[in-house]
């Protein structure tokens, strides 16, 4: 079966940006697509004669977002649904039918905590397939995929993602390990070279346990491994900067997790280098 991606589109300059790179996967990835709008019922009566006209207007936008689809010359079938709802609930419905859900993101102004602004990282806490945020950025990637690679189960499926992601692209994956020494005022002389070397050598371990079997599954697939002395956070969006993508591992979806995607996660959607996929174990999608 292939692939769907479903693309979250309000018509503004953030989400045609997010409609343009969706594209432009779905052509790599052989993948079908679905747009999906949903007008926000929070600001509609609950009256028939309301909610029809949220309808209609979600229609007409999905119609202009479709003839923009074939302006930009993609050819594929696309499907549309148009929705009136809460957004989040919305598209989390949408992710369980999805591979792949892909939204804008607004920074700032008049649109920051719409639909695909700050409710972006919602969506991604709650949805069930991964979730890819893309910023608004004029300038072609310069790099290929990044991931961020730290020995959990998440990570080891941000790997496996992103070398899929590379490979199908063609571009370089550069796995980054970020590590710090303890900042614990009165015992910084705790940490001898010895300790030090040490770190960088179960950093070293890390990384490579971390993308083993990726060379032989992609042997075409050309790999760059960093170590970098810097929090996580800081370290990603250093190397990302200017990437085609960067890939990270979410938490499970127990109680909690469906709140919070975890500060790594939580912390790159908020300064979004690139185009950022979230990914997080999923079941299978029903034929």
């Amino acid at each position: 079966m292939a692939e769907k991606i479903v693309i979250g589109v309000d018509g503004s300059e953030q989400s045609r940006a997010a409609l343009r790179w969706g594209l432009e996967r779905a052509k790599s990835h052989k993948a079908t697509v679905e747009l999906l709008h949903v007008t926000d019922d929070s600001f509609l009566s609950d009256s028939p004669a309301f909610l029809s006209e949220g309808q209609r207007i979600s229609e007409k936008l999905l119609a202009a977002e479709i003839e923009h689809c074939r302006e930009l010359g993609y050819s594929g079938d696309i499907e549309s649904t148009a929705v009136v709802g809460h957004p989040v609930a919305e598209v989390e419905k949408a992710s369980k039918r999805a591979d792949l859900v892909v939204l804008g993101a607004h920074h700032g102004g008049k649109l920051a905590g719409s639909f695909f602004g700050t409710r972006a990282v919602k969506i991604a806490a709650v949805a069930h397939c991964p979730v890819a945020v893309v910023p608004l950025i004029e300038e072609e990637p310069t790099k290929g995929i990044v991931v961020g690679v730290d020995g959990s189960e998440s990570s080891r499926l941000a790997v496996a993602t992103a070398a899929e992601e590379a490979s199908k692209r063609g571009v370089e994956l550069h796995a980054v390990y970020a590590w710090m020494t303890p900042i614990t005022p009165g015992f910084e002389n705790l940490w001898s070279d010895e300790l030090l070397n040490a770190q960088r050598e179960a950093a070293e371990e890390a990384i490579a346990i971390g993308t083993a079997g990726i060379s032989t599954r992609y042997p075409d697939l050309t790999i760059k491994r960093e170590i970098m002395q810097d929090p996580p956070v800081t370290a990603l969006v250093k190397a990302a900067t200017g990437a085609t993508a960067l890939v990270v591992g979410s938490r499970g979806r127990n109680a909690i997790s469906r709140l919070l995607l975890g500060s790594v996660s939580h912390g790159v959607l908020q300064s979004l280098p690139c185009p950022v996929i979230v990914t997080r174990e999923v079941a299978k999608r029903a034929n």
